[in-house]
């Protein structure tokens, strides 16, 4: 029930894992003894918004908020010509690995809203690094597409499926916000996947970030369902056990 996530403790060189069920009554308590035993530091759980029993029990041991996510989901247009004609910042293009030193200075401080900003277990400073890490490391993976607003933002794209994809990130920086460039950095992804058979998009943001979910239902998303990370530092839970 518990999995390790192996980049997210190599790279905090914390051990973290993942609670990919909740157990029911001692049998959590037990496993989260287990944990500790185990030397993890840190677990994580995400739940749909549904499981309020599950919820409620993961507080009753500990656990505590770090971040309520909208999914939203779109379907795109048959007509890759319209998306063309959507796309009118002329300075978006692919990613190469030349782009990684300017997207690490861009993405710094975009995503305050996300749990590794908001949750005591990780410093302000991890993270910026995570999220610089991270982007560097997109550009890199050959199954992301990265596509770049010149020195003002930029999307990362993900095919899940055969017809699925996923925007893991978007970000525009605030000076060029308000200017249309979050809007066709959106059409060049969804371009990007109708072309490469896709025909369903997701992307995920936080609760709080209204400015981002009225982007998105502009954008013809819906929303698919909402979600609810949990975490739990297990040295300082034990401690107020003992």
């Amino acid at each position: 029930m518990i999995e390790k996530v192996e980049w997210d403790s190599e790279f905090f060189s914390r051990k973290i894992g993942r609670l990919t069920k909740v157990p029911q009554g001692k049998k959590l308590k037990n496993l989260i003894h287990q944990a500790h035993n185990k030397g993890y530091e840190y677990l994580s759980c995400r739940l749909i918004l549904d499981k309020i029993a599950e919820i409620q029990l993961l507080e009753k041991h500990g656990f505590y908020l770090t971040d309520i996510g909208i999914v939203w989901e779109k379907k795109i247009i048959k007509n890759i010509s319209n998306l063309k004609s959507q796309i009118s910042n002329s300075n978006i293009r692919e990613a190469t690995g030349k782009d990684s030193p300017m997207l690490k200075t861009t993405v710094r401080g975009l995503f305050k809203d996300s749990r590794f900003y908001n949750d005591p277990f990780f410093t302000k400073k991890e993270a910026d690094k995570v999220y610089q890490a991270w982007v560097e490391n997109s550009v890199e993976d050959k199954t992301i597409k990265v596509f770049v607003a010149e020195k003002s933002g930029f999307i990362t794209c993900k095919r899940l499926s055969k017809n699925r994809g996923d925007i893991p990130h978007i970000g525009v920086i605030p000076k060029s916000q308000g200017k249309g460039i979050g809007t066709s950095l959106m059409h060049r992804a969804l371009k990007w996947f109708k072309e490469n058979g896709v025909n369903t998009a997701t992307v995920r943001t936080q609760a709080n970030n209204s400015i981002a979910m009225n982007f998105y239902k502009k954008l013809g998303f819906e929303v698919k369902y909402i979600d609810m990370t949990m975490g739990l530092i297990l040295s300082m839970e034990l401690k107020k056990k003992a």
